[in-house]
């Protein structure tokens, strides 16, 4: 059975068809494991992603697609305040919309005034027509000035209620859907992908939010305008007023289509970004493990494929938006053409005036021009229908297991501790068709210690699943004192129940915190510093925390990055010590320690679990010896169980998993009494080598705090280039937005010629007034034919016009929107690129989490987007609208064209003013959401920790802080905003009234004519509305600039260890000879914590080198420095005889392979994760990999065998399920160096025995560094270093090492001991 391919190949070349991208070149290679012609696709501008069919319905096998969200729907979380809010915006849109039209009821009076004026003086009546435009320009103006007054008014009410309110909602829908993401089951988040989400808190939340917001208000505005034209139309002529509207149904079916096609597009172009989302996440998580293979290549490939799915159905939206304004556009020229024509006609046989067709016409010529206007807007409000379909889906989706709901079920107390399981049938949802437990049967008294062990993936951890009910069984019952886990409160019973896992989770902040996180309630009963140090000096972590230079208050990273495996574990389980649980869950709780550790831990869970019911996973069986039963399970059933004694005395299962973990002994102890005398003698020899390791971890330490040392890390780890780092910190964001696309003009090709269009389009009102000014001047001719035939010919101008503005109203709006499409997908391609060659160390810094970087991925390009597809366009149509009416106005008055250019620098400052309060708040508003992404994305990828600790009110808390602080400051900054907004808006009519009265005065004066004055006038007024229609831009131009600055940041910042730079030696002969020659290292955020002291050893060819010794000791920090994740502070490491700081990095990496005591699987099949471990690897190749990691059985007996995904972080499977794919996926390569970090620790003692096999097989063909806690899997080795506190302590042999009665001697005296019966 194939496996299904991947996205692309690691390593692989551009995908066919790519090179439409304008990506810059990757390197190629052989295809592995794929299909290319999926991508065959791509480069096809057409054609859908493979999820649809070839009618553009998606595909049978592909998520349904959620119809968009009805308008009103937009607002349904609206609250009374927010409602109230809207319903005066309302108000204010529709005064707004009404005054613009109102305006040329006043503007035909006065140019009926210029007709008579005209009149007059044809008939030598100077001084009367002097008298009459005198009084008539005063009194319209004056008009003009109370209007312009009103509307400023207004259009702040217009700005500031749509957006307060909108700010309003889209606070609470972000904080309702993460509420709603903390509330559902295990099981769901088994399906989702936690970069999708993410993603959609910020990304989609955000253009709902834009959708619902001063947008809407807008449209309202425009359309009130548009109708208000037509109803003064009906009122000063009615038959004239019908004939227009004959044309009006084309324009509504053309919006109609429009919008529903943008939300259709929109809403599959967000699950794409959230797919690219969910990419980025998974990728960026799993950092190390993708640097470890060299899978860069393979994720970008695999990123740029979502990204260019996002893109089509963008360029889609482009070519529909660009048409349907288009063809409005197109109809309302149209409709002047047939308006003016009927009107002459009219006007020609005296049944109306031409005060009423100018009225009629002018007041549909404004009405138009709004409506053109709010095309932008509805493609808004389109796409916030499309992104609020899955955002709502999700808020409105009902748990069947809601951690959250305080009301359903019996509350618990006290647990008594006797749990069943009856006949219990489970399958997980994922994997609905692969049967785990098969009739589980299980009875625990109260208090009673209980062991399970047996095989991976034979149930064991999902027992303890089904207790926490993560999931609820599909046949049989889960009892706990007798009572259905199903008719217990959920939430009250996690809280009396403590786990401590084998891969522990820790969260992005203080040691102090996550222990007491740990607590029943640490919100309302928070332990005291003293009940956490109690806890800790319980889990034998006390010592090594008090020395860090922050002590408690020292921050463990993401995921607890910062600490190694056995701290993290030690942690872990103060933070069950500290819940003092009714029920303890125990799955491989000490499997991460150190010997030394092990032995005082499992004595603090011993005394932990007294009194108490505790249930056990272990594969290490000397850690469950003394549990009252102990179960073995094998196949989802209990095949044997009884105490230890009995179960070795059996000679069954049990027994032969205790004999393959037996330690071989060389040299005994010939001081030996008593067992007991033996433990007393061991544990006093351990106690006394942690507090060696105590005092020399303070030795080499000093109080500075972790904050200051970063400050003082910054340029050499976070910051390397400060240079550049300063010249953008000194830069203007603006300038930066534009240096920014700039360097990526080569992705806005379309822009080019959509420049040309928006010129044309610019143009074309200008020129349109001009034809208009020349129309109004001919209906003053008094010979009634040549009026009508002058008339006539101006009139049918107007369809060129139509013609013209159908075009370039498609170029302007389509086509930027296409390269906005095409600067986010390079944008955001370039910066997960850039991502992707950062060293390790860039990740450690909580800065850089997981979810920040995925937020910034989803929000900057987007903001840039729409600077790009929205504002450019826009501008260039606006420049060249002025650049044209000052053309035509200085031809006809220079005079007045003068006054015309004093007002416009007074509406581009107001613009500006508006920006920039918008700017500070932007800013601020980008960090938060980053924080928010932050806590969202390490919640939900830990969903089951969070859950376990019952800490979702923490987390959702946090959340809504986050997003809470910035409010205030965005409800501040939209009110700024309205005050210059309206006076953008008020400018158009005060500079109208401005023009008026002057023009008017230069005509009495005889310094112009009525033809002159009407040609500037007319070109005047509808330039200061193209100025003013700018004004509705400003918050995304300052998004925009603010986005630049962290995208330039991001792509100018030189990496330490670039992982996509194939520069540097690759020597043709790899045989695996490795040499540390006085290694020094600190990790960046912690310099003063020195982690190695001059270490020295070397691993020759097809030598196996152990690395022994306690936690935190410095094993697992020699191998990343070997793979040069880091670079050594002082000292070298050589390759082949070659410093790792000249190899390619590609290449050394290439020649590894590493397996972690925490493996990381990608959520693809498990072929698929085997295979990317080596590019092109054969079908063959992987199921013999399979074989050697002994998981080819239990992959063949799946229903879709190596096509079975894996999950999340390999979610669907065991942890010693992982752990074999991942030593699979070393082994695949067929490395000539093979690094193990606890490589099975996670294994079962009859995996582990098989796997070590292989193992000490492949290590006799290559050389190897092996991290172990557990001796007997390295007692073999060619040479065994022990570590203590960073420094090498001891070197030699098994046998050696036990003859010199030193520090490995101790290791191994305890694992005897703890095997010995």
């Amino acid at each position: 059975m194939a496996p299904s391919p991947p996205a692309s190949p690691p390593g692989s070349s551009t995908p066919m068809g790519m090179d439409s991208l304008e990506f810059a070149p990757e390197k190629s290679g052989p295809p592995p494991y794929t299909n290319v012609d999926k991508f065959d696709a791509l480069d096809k501008i057409d054609e859908l992603p493979q999820d649809f069919d070839t009618k553009g319905k998606p595909a049978a096998d592909a998520e349904p697609l959620l119809a968009p969200v009805p308008v009103l729907k937009l607002f349904r979380f609206a609250t009374k305040t927010d409602n109230f809010l809207n319903i005066v915006g309302l108000f204010c849109s529709v005064a707004s919309g009404v005054i613009t039209p109102t305006m040329t009821i006043i503007f035909s009076s006065l140019v009926q005034s210029l007709i008579t004026f005209n009149a007059l003086i044809s008939l030598g009546k100077r001084q009367e027509a002097n008298a009459i435009l005198d009084h008539e320009s005063r009194k319209y103006c004056l008009w003009f000035l109370g209007l312009g007054l009103l509307q400023w008014i207004v259009s702040f009410g217009v700005n500031a209620c749509w957006a307060v309110a909108a700010e309003n909602q889209g606070l609470r829908i972000r904080q309702l859907f993460y509420l709603s993401i903390m509330r559902q089951d295990i099981g769901w988040f088994d399906t989702v992908k936690t970069g999708e989400l993410t993603t959609r808190i910020t990304n989609d939340v955000n253009l709902v939010q834009d959708g619902i917001g001063e947008k809407f208000g807008f449209i309202f505005m425009n359309v009130v305008a548009f109708l208000t034209g037509f109803i003064i139309a009906l009122v000063k002529a009615w038959d004239l007023a019908l004939i227009c509207m004959c044309i009006l149904p084309f324009m509504i079916a053309t919006a109609a289509f429009m919008g529903r096609r943008i939300a259709r597009w929109m809403s599959s172009a967000q699950d794409k970004t959230a797919s690219s989302g969910a990419v980025a996440d998974e990728v960026l998580g799993g950092i190390r493990t993708v640097m470890s293979f060299n899978g860069q290549e393979y994720e970008l490939t695999r990123y740029k494929e979502r990204i260019q799915e996002a893109y089509l159905f963008g360029k889609k939206k482009g070519y529909v938006l660009g048409g349907g304004i288009g063809l409005i556009q197109f109809f309302v020229f149209v409709m002047y053409c047939v308006g003016f024509n009927y009107g002459i006609w009219r006007i020609y046989n005296r049944v109306l005036k031409p005060q009423e067709v100018l009225n009629v016409i002018f007041a549909l010529l404004i009405g138009g021009f709004a409506l053109g206007g709010s095309a932008p807007h509805l493609s808004a409000v389109a796409t916030a229908q499309g992104s609020a379909a899955k955002v709502f889906d999700i808020i409105d989706r009902k748990s069947p297991i809601d951690p959250l709901d305080t009301e359903a079920g019996t509350k618990v107390e006290k647990v008594r501790g006797e749990i069943s399981f009856r006949d219990v049938h489970f399958s997980y949802p994922s994997r609905s068709d692969v049967p785990v437990l098969k009739g589980f049967n299980l009875e625990i008294q109260p208090g009673q210690k209980v062991a399970l062990v047996g095989e991976s993936g034979c149930g064991k951890s999902t027992t303890i699943g089904l207790i926490e009910r993560f999931y609820d069984p599909e046949q049989g019952d889960v009892l706990i004192d007798g009572v259905n886990i199903k008719e217990l409160n959920i939430g009250t019973l996690r809280q009396r129940i403590g786990i401590v896992t084998q891969e522990p989770v820790l969260f992005s902040t203080s040691i102090m915190q996550n222990i007491k996180w740990g607590a029943v309630d640490p919100e309302n009963s928070e332990p005291t510093d003293d009940e956490v140090i109690e806890a800790a000096k319980a889990a034998n972590a006390h010592q090594f925390i008090s020395q860090l230079p922050s002590g408690y208050d020292t921050l463990v990273g993401e995921g607890g990055a910062l600490l190694s495996g056995g701290q993290k574990q030690r942690i872990a389980i103060a933070r069950a010590i500290i819940r003092n649980p009714d029920v303890l869950l125990l799955d491989e709780a000490t499997s991460a320690l150190d010997t030394a550790s092990e032995r005082l831990v499992q004595d603090a869970l011993d005394r932990l679990s007294a009194n108490r019911t505790t249930i056990s996973i272990a594969h290490r069986l000397s850690t469950v010896r003394n549990c009252d039963q102990i179960y073995v399970v094998r196949d989802g059933v209990v095949s044997e169980n009884g105490t230890h004694d009995e179960l070795v005395m059996s000679g069954g299962e049990y027994a032969a998993m205790v004999r393959a973990q037996e330690l071989r002994q060389a040299v005994r102890i010939a001081e030996q009494g008593t067992e007991d005398d033996d433990e007393e003698d061991v544990d006093e020899l351990i106690a006394k080598e942690l507090r060696e390791q105590a005092i020399d971890l303070k030795a080499t330490t000093t109080r500075q705090t972790v904050d200051s040392a970063k400050n003082a890390s910054v340029s050499g780890s976070v910051n390397p280039d400060g240079s550049e780092l300063k010249q953008i910190d000194e830069s203007g964001d603006f300038y930066l937005l534009w240096r920014l696309i700039y360097k990526f003009r080569g992705s806005i090709k379309a822009a080019i010629p959509g420049t040309i269009f928006s010129v044309i389009n610019g143009a074309v009102l200008p020129c349109f007034t001009l034809v208009y000014s020349r129309l109004i001047i001919s209906l003053s001719d008094t010979d009634r034919e040549q009026m009508k035939s002058d008339a006539t010919r101006y009139a049918c101008l107007f369809l060129i016009f139509a013609v013209t503005d159908l075009f370039a109203m498609f170029g302007r709006a389509g086509l930027w929107h296409i390269a906005g499409e095409s600067l986010t997908r390079r944008i955001r391609y370039e910066t997960f690129k850039k991502y992707l060659s950062f060293e390790a160390g860039y990740y450690d810094d909580e800065e850089n989490g997981t979810g920040k970087l995925t937020a910034r991925l989803a929000t900057e390009a987007e903001d840039v987007n729409k600077v790009v597809g929205t504002v450019l366009g826009t501008f260039v149509s606006t420049l060249s609208t002025v650049t044209t009416a000052l053309v035509i106005a200085f031809t006809n008055s220079w005079q007045l064209t003068l006054i015309v250019l004093c007002c416009w620098p007074i509406q581009a400052v107001a613009q500006f003013l508006q920006a920039r309060s918008v700017w500070g708040s932007a800013f601020r508003t980008k960090r938060a959401y980053e924080r928010s992404g932050q806590a969202a994305a390490e919640s939900i990828r830990n969903i089951r920790t969070v859950a376990t600790l019952r800490r979702e009110e923490t987390f959702i808390r946090s959340f809504n802080e986050h997003n809470s602080g910035p409010h205030s400051g965005n409800l501040k900054g939209a009110i700024t905003t309205s005050i210059g907004f309206g006076f953008s808006q008020a400018c158009n009519l005060l500079v109208n009234a401005l023009l008026f009265y002057s023009g008017c005065r230069f005509i009495i004066n005889e310094w112009i004519t009525m033809s002159q004055m009407t040609g500037v006038l007319f070109a005047a007024v509808f330039s200061s509305m193209a100025i003013g229609l700018l004004a509705q831009f400003s918050p995304m131009i300052s998004k925009g600039a603010v986005a630049s600055r962290g995208i330039y940041k991001t792509l100018n910042r030189k990496s330490l260890i670039d992982s996509l730079d194939s520069s540097g030696s690759s020597p043709e002969k790899f045989e695996g000879n490795v040499e540390f020659k006085d290694i020094k290292f600190s990790y960046p955020l912690r310099p003063d914590t020195k982690i190695l002291k001059g270490i020295s050893f070397e691993a020759l060819t097809g030598k196996s080198v152990a690395l022994v010794g306690a936690s935190g000791s410095g094993k697992s920090t020699s191998i990343l420095l070997a793979q040069r994740l880091y670079d050594a502070s002082s000292g070298s490491i050589s390759v082949e005889g070659i410093s790792v700081r000249d190899w390619s990095i590609t290449s050394l990496r290439d020649h590894m392979a590493i397996v972690g005591q925490e493996p990381i699987l990608f959520n693809y099949t498990i072929g698929e994760n085997i295979a990317y471990g080596k590019p092109g690897a054969t079908q063959l190749e992987i199921e013999e990999a399979a074989k050697e990691a002994n998981i080819y059985t239990f992959v063949r007996n799946l229903p879709d065998g190596f096509n079975t995904n894996v999950g999340q972080k390999g979610g669907r499977l065991s942890g010693g399920q992982k752990q074999r794919v991942a030593i699979a996926r070393a082994l695949v390569r067929k490395p000539k160096l093979l690094l193990l970090d606890e490589a099975t620790a996670a294994l079962d003692s009859r995996s582990e025995k098989v796997v070590q096999r292989v193992l000490d097989k492949a290590a006799k063909e290559r050389t190897t560094l092996t991290v172990a806690h557990r001796l007997s899997t390295i007692q073999d080795s060619d040479m065994i270093i022990v570590f203590k506190a960073g420094r090498i302590v001891e070197r030699g042999t098994h046998d050696e090492l036990l003859a010199q009665k030193g520090h490995y001697s101790l290791l191994v005296q305890q694992q005897s001991l703890q095997v010995t019966h």
